[in-house]
């Protein structure tokens, strides 16, 4: 709860104005707010006035949020857990609820998987909840934030402590990092049990590509590949998860042994760990080198299975590094350039691959799937399927490549989108690109300055690979000035302007 006004206050717990006075008065009301933090007007916090107005005036509680009035004495019983995703209940986010009955209704303690769930849409599928609590994923100097909601103010959300929410349920709140919580382990976990290991979930998932590889010849790069990229995506939610635990329940850190509150450790003291990482990993040992991991995920790139396909989708999420292709672009037929008419006309159909099929969605009208005899990049063209074109209107979707063969030399540069270059055999070739950092130009910013650079490394060496923001950069600041400039679609800047605009002491802006 925010701040409030005396008048908000009021109307916030339903206190007549001769109510407000009586308890105003008394010697231990909570104190209100700096004035110099409110702007002179007197405000308090509403959380603090809540808890000593139900302590203070037992006749008022009710009007108080449930969790923070004094807890009930009586039985707590946990009555088990439940993990529900969106198919199964139509429009809740996947999450797990616990849930925990006392004598004064049952409480949902529900940790969402990773989507932001409403405590009020948690009340319409948990009908037998009194209260709601949804752990967050942010987190305040307590740990990670609790945002709740009561069944007789459904329109009114509030933020309980770990202990007091402690306090309601009679034990520890249990709270799994987001990458601990296992569908299995949630729905079988009870209070007391002992931390368990965990496998990981991750997003991408790492599950996929270790299916695969199981089935795959043991040395094949396909395997190789997959565990290695699986081994890294389990690695680091493995870390993640152990980094969270240090940061929040571990109150003995050097740092926060010296800036933890006492309010602070209760709060983490309310809390109980039901999993840590398992450290155990059957594809560490089959890891391999990164040329080899490009190898797997090439001969990927070339299969028709679903298999293939769902372990691509995975891998895309996680990074296009090792994947054989860099940024996508699309071209339409309707506005096409010249030179982008002379890509299409080269283009081969194919029969779809799993690369192919990446890119495509159920009820995505396909016009056919295609190859780039020269860079070897798969092509989808699609009809009508962006919302601002036309129903019969075709784009050709797709990739740049990461670089150009060995023993190329630029010839010129040819502003369009996307951005091309040819090499001095006449080859024409979407410039070397990732989908991030793009190449553009036109204006002040990063995609001219990594057009500058390409640019710059094509200049030195045709094969060159595309610019990546873990690579070092050689910035070409002449370069970028002149890429910042309003030029036409469709020029052509020949190598040796390049060169003398590189070399030139003054950055220039225009064509001579």
């Amino acid at each position: 709860m925010e701040a409030m006004t005396a008048a908000e206050l009021q109307e916030r717990f339903g206190l007549s104005v001769s109510a407000w006075e009586q308890i105003s008065s008394s010697s231990d009301m909570v104190a209100p707010t700096n004035p110099r933090h409110t702007g002179g007007a007197a405000e308090w916090d509403g959380r603090a006035f809540a808890r000593w107005l139900a302590r203070a005036h037992p006749g008022l509680a009710d009007e108080v949020p449930a969790l923070l009035r004094p807890a009930a004495t009586g039985e707590f019983d946990y009555i088990g857990g439940r993990y529900s995703t969106p198919e199964e209940t139509g429009h809740c986010p996947e999450h797990f609820a616990a849930l925990w009955k006392t004598s004064a209704g049952v409480v949902a303690i529900v940790y969402p998987r990773s989507n932001f769930f409403a405590p009020s849409g948690a009340l319409e599928y948990y009908e037998e909840a009194t209260t709601v609590v949804v752990v967050r994923h942010d987190y305040n100097v307590y740990g990670p934030v609790l945002m709740a909601v009561d069944r007789d103010r459904p329109d009114f959300s509030y933020e309980p402590g770990w202990s007091e929410t402690a306090a309601h349920i009679g034990t520890q709140v249990p709270w799994w990092p987001s990458e601990l919580r296992r569908r299995e382990h949630l729905t079988a976990w009870r209070p007391g049990d002992a931390p368990a290991p965990v496998e990981v979930v991750t997003w991408p998932s790492w599950e996929p590509l270790y299916e695969l590889a199981k089935t795959e010849p043991e040395g094949s790069p396909v395997r190789g590949a997959c565990f290695t990229i699986g081994h890294e995506m389990r690695t680091r939610a493995a870390e993640s998860a152990e980094h969270e635990v240090t940061d929040i329940l571990d109150g003995r850190t050097a740092y926060y042994s010296r800036s933890i509150s006492a309010e602070a450790r209760a709060e983490r003291a309310a809390m109980v760990l039901p999993a840590v990482p398992e450290t155990g990993d059957p594809g560490l040992s089959e890891c391999v080198p990164s040329d080899v991991v490009a190898l797997g995920l090439a001969e990927m790139c070339g299969r028709t299975d679903e298999q293939a396909v769902e372990c691509l989708e995975q891998v895309s999420m996680w990074s296009g590094e090792d994947l054989p292709f860099g940024g996508s672009f699309r071209i339409t037929r309707t506005h096409v350039s010249r030179t982008g008419a002379e890509w299409i006309n080269r283009l081969r159909p194919v029969r779809p691959t799993a690369v192919h099929q990446l890119w495509v969605e159920d009820g995505d009208p396909i016009v056919g799937t295609f190859i780039d005899p020269v860079t070897g990049s798969p092509v989808v063209a699609f009809k009508g399927r962006y919302g601002h074109q036309a129903d019969r209107e075709i784009s050709y979707f797709g990739r740049a490549p990461k670089q150009l063969p060995t023993g190329s030399v630029l010839k010129e540069v040819i502003l369009d989108d996307p951005v091309w270059v040819r090499t001095t055999d006449g080859i024409l070739y979407p410039a070397p690109c990732m989908d991030a950092p793009g190449l553009s130009w036109g204006y002040s910013g990063s995609g001219p300055t990594t057009l500058a650079e390409c640019v710059g490394r094509l200049l030195d060496d045709g094969a060159s690979h595309a610019v990546t923001y873990d690579t070092a950069h050689h910035y070409e600041p002449a370069l970028e000035a002149f890429f910042e400039g309003k030029h036409k679609s469709g020029t052509r800047i020949s190598r040796r302007k390049l060169e003398r605009i590189r070399t030139s002491s003054r950055a220039r802006t225009s064509l001579p």
